[in-house]
């Protein structure tokens, strides 16, 4: 048996052109982190499916990997399809291959403490040099993650250079699982409080009423706020959201490869309780 073992990072997947992309540089940087082999894995869409990544994992030899789902909430993906993507994975090892194949299975992202601190440093910088630049700043503040530059000072450095924004919005694709949307809404207000922001609110893409947060989003994002996407890749409902608000408002870019210290530690965690 192979330890440390790889990482597979899965994905739901997504139509936009630009998200697998952002799936693949995630799984980079914690093979530039590791050491070790990670792969970009896919629910939906793209061919990388679990099942095509699992037999690229045996034929490079190793025994085992860890599936970290990247998954905000523990709704329908988390609770079904991701299981039944590592069963129909292991199956089609067992069925053609004379190697096993051990998939250990984390939790997803979540909205626990360490990506609310991820999200708040990512939202801070973002604000310091938007300032600073004059710019969006965008891609300078998910580098300062990235390099770990970005700390929980930031919310305080990002709030006195740029008092003018006061609100923060989070935008999440949403889910129709009971308790799903509650909890990014509660994981926005604590992102809200360690920025200091006077008003948080969360919105949603999807589910019951789809549609009716991103009106919402569009009425409360004004010059005062700072809209933050729930997404570790672009994706095309939020383009949407976007496009429609009017020039001038303050949104970051996804989360991109920033998320990868998280995946890392999920995936040490459950190899350390395996072994």
């Amino acid at each position: 048996m192979t330890w440390p073992a790889p990482i597979i990072c899965l994905a739901h997947g997504s139509r936009h052109p630009q998200a697998d992309q952002a799936v693949f540089e995630i799984a980079e940087r914690i093979s530039e982190s590791t050491g070790l082999p990670a792969f970009a894995a896919f629910l939906d869409f793209p061919p990388a499916t679990l099942t095509t990544v699992a037999h690229r994992v045996v034929a490079a030899g190793y025994s085992e990997a860890v599936v970290v789902p990247l998954l905000f909430t523990q709704a329908f993906h988390a609770r079904f399809d991701v299981p039944a993507a590592i069963a129909e994975a292991v199956e089609s090892i067992d069925a053609t291959s004379s190697a096993g194949l051990t998939l250990h299975l984390t939790e997803g992202l979540g909205t626990g403490a360490d990506m609310e601190e991820l999200v708040a440093d990512f939202t801070a910088q973002y604000l310091a040099e938007s300032v600073n630049s004059g710019t969006a700043g965008g891609a300078s503040a998910e580098n300062a993650v990235r390099t770990g530059t970005a700390s929980a000072e930031n919310a305080d450095a990002a709030n006195a250079v740029d008092s003018s924004v006061d609100k923060l919005a989070l935008y999440s694709v949403g889910s129709s699982q009971p308790g799903a949307n509650e909890a990014v809404a509660e994981f926005a207000g604590r992102v809200g409080a360690r920025l200091n922001m006077r008003s948080t609110r969360a919105f949603v893409a999807t589910g019951d009423n789809p549609g009716r947060d991103t009106e919402a989003l569009l009425e409360f994002a004004d010059e005062r706020t700072v809209t933050v996407p729930l997404f570790v890749s672009p994706g095309l409902l939020w383009d949407k959201a976007k496009t429609r608000m009017p020039n001038g408002r303050k949104c970051t870019r996804h989360l991109g490869d920033a998320v990868a210290p998280v995946v890392i530690n999920r995936a040490c965690r459950v190899l350390q309780q395996a072994h």
